[in-house]
């Protein structure tokens, strides 16, 4: 069975394009692709610099026993 992890990175604006800062922490907790998507659709966000942002995802750890 596939198993997902959530990772929220962090990115900063250049004044031309958004790129990776270097910072991102994962929720080292083995679940399905839904629940993943679940748990991240459930996250809120405020938005108050407009020089970074955190982008929350899910990531395939692939086949775990």
């Amino acid at each position: 069975m596939e198993s997902f992890v959530l990772v929220v990175g962090m990115f900063g604006f250049t004044g031309k394009e958004w790129v990776y800062v270097g910072n991102q922490i994962v929720l080292d907790m083995n679940m399905t692709k839904l629940e993943c998507e679940k748990v991240a659709e459930s996250w809120t966000t405020f938005i108050e610099n407009k020089f970074y942002k955190f982008v929350i995802e899910c990531f395939s750890k692939g086949n775990v026993i």
